[in-house]
Parts: structure tokens; sequence; C-alpha cells
């Protein structure tokens, strides 16, 4: 009796913990598209410091004046008890001469096969008017736009699976990762 009640107790626990992890990591997602200028990249940052503290993101200078701001999700606990595929979700902002420069989402799972995307928008008026997907492959994308895509667009390239964070199989394709990212594909033209 007190086995059963102890398994059942674990498996809530797990379940609790899965059902935080999806919704950390589908709110996170968010938050990143809902960035369109440095003031609101500025309230997400702090907004999420004051819910996890100063270390939930880690904060980088680079070459060209860039700096970056990047913070992590990942399932690597209960992945490690097998319980879980490995999986993260990754997201960055970067700011480069005091402006919003880019934001970027991955999700990547791990073992083998290893399969990512990652979702970049650029906030530089240089960048062409149109959605580019390189790395075709089964197991991997970058898909990059610019910030001044339309919103019908920029919903469908941020529409992340985050149910991989928490499903007992592994996410094996992109598509799997970014449902709808044939549908990017097709909008793709060439350079």
């Amino acid at each position: 009796m007190i086995l059963v009640a102890g398994g059942g107790a674990c498996t809530l626990g797990i379940s609790a913990y899965l059902a935080r992890l999806h919704a950390l990591a589908s709110a996170l997602i968010t938050s990143v598209y809902e960035i369109r200028t440095k003031a609101d990249a500025d309230r997400e940052i702090a907004a999420w410091r004051k819910r996890f503290g100063k270390d939930f993101w880690a904060e980088s200078d680079h070459p060209g004046g860039d700096h970056n701001y990047d913070a992590q999700i990942v399932n690597l606990t209960l992945a490690r008890l097998h319980v879980v595929q490995p999986t993260g979700v990754t997201v960055g902002i970067t700011m480069r001469d005091g402006q919003l420069w880019a934001v970027a989402v991955i999700e990547s799972t791990g073992w083998y096969p290893v399969a990512s995307v990652w979702v970049q928008e650029w906030f530089d008026e240089k960048i062409p008017k149109r959605i580019r997907v390189r790395g075709h492959g089964r197991y991997g994308a970058w898909v990059e736009f610019p910030a001044s895509l339309p919103e019908e667009q920029r919903k469908k390239a941020f529409a992340f699976n985050t149910k991989c964070l928490v499903s007992p199989r592994i996410c094996k394709t992109q598509e799997e990762i970014l449902p709808g990212i044939s549908q990017l594909e097709s909008a793709t033209t060439p350079d």
C-alpha cells in the first residue's frame, strides 16, 4: 500500500514538473515573440529576471559590439531518469550599439537522432523582406526573417512544439519541432 501511494505521488510530481516545464518554455517563446522594440526586450528581460533571479539570463559581449542575453529551459533532470528525451529551448536577445538587433529561439532534441530548429528575427532594415530557410535536411533547419514580416508569417515561424520537452518519444525531425516549417519553406525565395 505504501509503495502504491509512493509511486502515485512520484508520478503526480513528475507530471506536475513536466506541465511546468512545458508552460515555462511556451511562455518564454511567447515572450520573445512579443518583442518588437528595445523597450519590449528590456521589459521581458526584467520580468524573467524578477521571476527567476538575475542568473536566468546569461549575458555576453561579442566582437562587433553585440551584447547577448541567453536563457534556456531544458528537461535534463527527467531525461537522465529516462522519463523523457533530452530537449532544450534556448532563447537569445541581441543588442548592438544599444539597439535591438535580433531575437532567436532554438529548440533541440538530444540523443540521436539530434534534431534542431533555429528561428532568428532580425531588426535590421537591410535584411531582405522574406523568410529564408536553410538546412532543409530532416534533422535541422535555420529560419531567418526581418521584423517587418507580416504577422501571420511571424506567428508560424514562432509556433514551436514545446511538447517535445515533455514527451517520452523524441521529436526526430524539424517538422515535429516546428510544425508548418514546410509552409515557411514554400514561401522562401532563393538568395
